[in-house]
C-alpha cells in the first residue's frame, strides 16, 4: 500500500509541478498582479489531493473568510511537516521555512516554485529581508502560514513565540488568525506518546525514513479550530508591540482571549458603529 501511495503521491507532484511552472509563465507574460495569492490558490488544491491519498480527516470548528481576502497571517502550533500539509489543504497560502529546506531536492524546488519564504534563523542580520518580503506578499494579497516557535516539537508543550517574524504582519498591518491544530487520531487509536511519532516529526527525525512510516498509517483525524482574529493595527511597530503581538498569538492559539486584544476588539466594534450612525 506505501507503494501505490508513493507512486500517486509522485505523479500528483509531477502533474502539479508543471502546471505551476505553467502558470508562472502566464502571470509572466500576462504582467498578472498578486502572483502569490494566485499560485497559493494552487496549492492548496494540490495540498488537498495528497491529504486525501494520505487519508487525512479534518474536522473544522470556527469560521473566518479573512484568509479568502488574502494578505493575513495563519499561525499555529508546530510538530510536524503535516501541519503544513493538513492547514495549505484548508487555505491558501505560502509558507515560511528555515533556509535548509531550500537545499533539499525536490521538496526545495518545488517550495521555491510556491513562493516559499525562506528564513536564516542563525544570521539575524538577514531577518529584515525576509520580514520586507512578508510585507510585501502581504500586500499582494496572499496569506502567510507562519509557525512562530520555529521548530517542531513533540506537542508536549509550545515553546515561547518567536518576535522577529513577526514584524512582518506588524509592518503591513495585516490580520492574524490563531488556528489549533489538535491530532486525535492516527489508525482509529488515540494520538499519545506510544503512536505519535508515526505523524509527528521533530528534533532529529530523518524525514524520508518518517515519511516512509507515515505512509503506512491508514488514517488520521484531526481538529482544527479556528479562534478569534488579531489585528496588527492596534499594536505598535516597536519591541513592545511585537512582544505583545507574540503574547496574544501565543495566546491565541491556546484558545486564550487575551484581555488587552478582546478589548481592543470592541473599541473597534464601538468605532464601525458610530461610524454607521454618522453617516
Amino acid at each position: 500500500m506505501r507503494w501505490i501511495k508513493l507512486a500517486a503521491l509522485a505523479s500528483l507532484w509531477l502533474v502539479f509541478f508543471v502546471l505551476v511552472a505553467l502558470v508562472h509563465l502566464w502571470i509572466t507574460i500576462l504582467r498578472l498582479p498578486n502572483r502569490w495569492k494566485i499560485v497559493s490558490r494552487l496549492l492548496r488544491s494540490f495540498s488537498f489531493l495528497v491529504r486525501t491519498i494520505l487519508n487525512i480527516k479534518i474536522s473544522v470548528s470556527g469560521e473566518d473568510g479573512a484568509f479568502e481576502r488574502g494578505g493575513t497571517v495563519i499561525i499555529s502550533k508546530h510538530v510536524s511537516y503535516v501541519d503544513g500539509l493538513v492547514l495549505a489543504s484548508l487555505f491558501p497560502i505560502v509558507f515560511v521555512s528555515k533556509k535548509e529546506v531550500r537545499s533539499w531536492p525536490v521538496v526545495g524546488q518545488w517550495n521555491r516554485l510556491c513562493g516559499t519564504i525562506f528564513i536564516d534563523r542563525r544570521r539575524k542580520q538577514k531577518v529584515a529581508l525576509v520580514v520586507a518580503e512578508m510585507k510585501r506578499k502581504l500586500q499582494q494579497e496572499a496569506n502567510i502560514l507562519l509557525f512562530p516557535e520555529g521548530t517542531s516539537t513533540n506537542g508536549e508543550t509550545i515553546l515561547p513565540f518567536q518576535t522577529a517574524p513577526l514584524a512582518g504582519p506588524l509592518r503591513a498591518r495585516a490580520t492574524i488568525l490563531p488556528v489549533t491544530l489538535v491530532y486525535k487520531t492516527v489508525d482509529a487509536s488515540p494520538v499519545s506518546a506510544v503512536n505519535r511519532d508515526l505523524i509527528f516529526w521533530y528534533g532529529d527525525m530523518d524525514f524520508l525514513s518518517h515519511f516512509w512510516r507515515l505512509l503506512s498509517v491508514k488514517s488520521v483525524e484531526v481538529l482544527l479550530t479556528i479562534q478569534p482574529r488579531i489585528e496588527c493595527r492596534w499594536y505598535p511597530d516597536t519591541s513592545a508591540g511585537r512582544k505583545q503581538l507574540a503574547i496574544d498569538c501565543y495566546n491565541g492559539v491556546l484558545g486564550r482571549r487575551a484581555p488587552e486584544a478582546a478589548e481592543q476588539e470592541r473599541e473597534s466594534r464601538a468605532g464601525d458603529s458610530s461610524s454607521l450612525l454618522s453617516s
